[in-house]
């Protein structure tokens, strides 16, 4: 015979409104994975510097004062989760941000962390 356990809830209407408005798991998924990309130092400098503008991969890993194989690689968990974008001209591949959403990310966060 299976045990039903009751949970204490001290406000049952406020744990409704929150789970009916929880995302759906693969919305979860994606905005951890998104999370987690930005938690690293040089990709945060890779953002930065082409909130500037566009850059190819040489110029990055001379602005991130990072490796261009490191480059390559951030470059790359930021396309995956559509921070940046890439255009190719000949021979080179141009970097930008994929959109204006990603400096207000940034910009959010930077003020919220320097809030008292």
């Amino acid at each position: 015979m299976a045990s039903t356990k009751k949970v204490l809830v001290f406000n049952q209407d406020m744990v409704d409104l929150a789970s009916e408005n929880l995302p759906a798991r693969r919305v979860l998924e994606n905005l951890g994975e998104f999370f987690k990309v930005l938690t690293d130092p040089t990709r945060l400098k890779i953002l930065y510097a082409l909130g500037a503008g566009e850059l190819c991969v040489f110029d990055l890993s001379v602005s991130a004062a990072a490796s261009v194989s490191s480059v390559s690689h951030h470059l790359a968990a930021l396309k995956r989760v559509r921070l940046v974008k890439g255009r190719r001209d000949g021979r080179i591949i141009y970097y930008s941000l994929d959109d204006d959403h990603i400096k207000t990310i940034i910009k959010y966060a930077r003020d919220h962390l320097a809030e008292d």
